[in-house]
């Protein structure tokens, strides 16, 4: 078996020469297993390496992918999935109602959901169950008005690969997929380093159109544009600067694309909720730092580069976006905030409570971070009213294994949405806590019951009813503070063409996606 997979690796890494690769400048991403997806860049090259059971279309329609068709039966309570013949996986075995099984029973496996929580609602599916080799039968105690995005967020792996056991993320798979899509990988990938081949054996309904991709890290470049310009990459997220600078014909216009492209993603601050582990776990000083938030910061670099601040947990591309206008954040209210829950200033300009503790946080970030990062600018007007914030620096997956451990008072990292807010449920809920996916350690009867109420209703204004309730909770409550929307700044060259985005702001999970993309001379 192991000669075998070498010859075929060597051999897949020679057809590379047959046409230059599509190079992708994507950060660090995790993994290319999608039983283990927890960053949005993860999802780049699973999106090319494995089919959906269905995907978006370019409107942001649900379409059929690996499934041939779905029929709901019983009002909702059952939903038959009846699976494309004749497709395959890239080692030739046959695609079966067993291997969605499968998948549905690992992603339930709690040293699963302790990595990737963050599947929709597959995971509680009452049941899934084989009918035969294409058909599988899944029953539900309630019918589900998140049943699509379900099935969106629902990839299927071959049960004869991905055996998870103790240690998921030491897994080989993890880096050598075994897939279903178009593409297929070229010798093992790393957290910085992905090739891709187009598979000449795929027979599903979205095929790719360019031979090869190359997926890589660029946190060893100066400058994006300058890569980009220089040959080394097609496609890359850049900075403001250089953005600005194309847009306005001052740097490589003639040879680059420029795209502005919303996100429904955002910077935030994620708050330690507990009242045993950290001063945040009261009310009032989660409120009071919430009026600290820089913003005059962002509303600066407005003026020169498009930003959107935030004013609810789920952004203007979500459906459950809260339109409710904010008030902007203010110095003044943080310090009345905190003189009325009893914190008053001390000699040394840091504020204590009755019980004599002085109001000091840890915040991590991460040591990419720029010097003016937000959490440092946020501790410069703490201290002005009172709270010492000291930040430190952690790698991502560092940041990522404090903020599970519920080490230190707040993280500050980025969050992407989903199509349906059910998806962020485990950030808020009392199931997220056991699963370890609520770093927040935020508990509320209240919102467990209106999620739970919202993935079981399937009238859609009653529903966006629902989640604008939750939006006003999470808004009050502050177990996570949202900064500002993004808006990706992408630069591609010129000879690049069919590049879309889908109602999320990206680039994948959609068709035709990177899928539909090619080069021309």
């Amino acid at each position: 078996m192991l000669w075998r997979a070498l010859f075929l690796s060597t051999a897949l890494f020679c057809g590379l020469s047959a046409a230059e690769p599509i190079r992708v400048a994507v950060d660090e991403w995790t993994t290319v297993n999608p039983l283990l997806l927890s960053r949005d860049v993860d999802g780049e090259a699973v999106d090319l390496v494995f089919d959906r059971l269905v995907t978006l279309d370019a409107g942001g329609n649900f379409i059929p992918e690996l499934l041939e068709k779905w029929t709901v039966l019983k009002g909702g309570r059952e939903v038959v999935l009846d699976l494309r013949p004749g497709m395959t996986w890239h080692d030739g075995s046959p695609i079966e109602a067993e291997d969605v099984v499968f998948t549905w029973q690992s992603l339930r496996l709690p040293q699963v959901r302790a990595l990737a929580d963050t599947v929709g609602g597959v995971t509680s599916l009452d049941s899934v169950v084989a009918e035969g080799p294409l058909r599988v039968r899944i029953r539900l105690s309630r019918p589900r008005g998140t049943l699509l995005s379900d099935l969106y967020n629902f990839i299927p792996v071959p049960r004869r690969h991905y055996r998870v056991g103790a240690r998921p993320m030491a897994e080989p798979v993890n880096f050598l997929p075994v897939g279903s899509g178009p593409y297929r990988v070229v010798e093992r990938a790393t957290t910085k380093l992905l090739r891709l081949e187009r598979w000449d054996g795929y027979k599903g309904p979205h095929p790719g159109a360019w031979p090869a991709f190359e997926f890589r890290d660029p946190a060893g470049e100066r400058s994006t544009a300058e890569a980009i310009l220089a040959g080394r990459y097609h496609f890359a997220a850049t900075a403001a600067l250089p953005h600005y600078l194309v847009r306005k014909g001052a740097l490589g216009s003639d040879r680059l694309q420029v795209f502005s492209v919303p996100q429904a993603a955002f910077g935030a601050f994620f708050l330690n909720c507990d009242p045993r582990r950290s001063l945040l776990g009261e009310l009032a000083v989660r409120q009071a730092l919430a009026e600290l938030v820089p913003w005059e910061e962002f509303a600066r670099a407005r003026q020169f580069f498009p930003t959107r601040l935030a004013s609810s947990f789920w952004p203007p591309e979500s459906w459950a976006h809260d339109a409710t206008p904010r008030p902007l954040p203010q110095i003044g209210r943080a310090e009345a905030i905190l003189e009325a829950a009893g914190w008053r200033m001390g000699p040394n300009g840091i504020r204590r409570d009755a019980q004599g503790r002085p109001l000091t946080l840890v915040a991590y970030e991460q040591n990419s971070s720029t010097r003016r990062s937000t959490a440092r600018l946020l501790a410069e007007r703490a201290a002005k009213a009172g709270i010492r914030i000291e930040v430190r620096k952690l790698s991502f997956q560092a940041l990522t294994e404090a903020s599970a451990a519920h080490e230190g008072d707040l993280w500050s990292y980025g969050w992407t949405t989903s199509l349906d807010p059910d998806v962020d449920s485990p950030l808020f809920t009392r199931e997220g806590y056991r699963t370890k996916a609520n770093v927040s350690s935020y508990l509320n009867a209240e919102v467990d019951r209106l999620f739970d109420e919202g993935r079981h209703t399937l009238d859609p204004e009653v529903r966006k009813k629902i989640y604008l309730k939750l939006s006003e909770i999470i808004w009050r409550d502050k177990p996570v503070i949202p900064l500002n929307y993004n808006l990706a700044r992408i630069l591609a060259t010129r000879q690049l063409k069919g590049v879309g985005f889908n109602v999320l702001g990206q680039s994948y999970g959609f068709w035709p996606g990177k899928r539909g993309w090619t080069l021309t001379e």
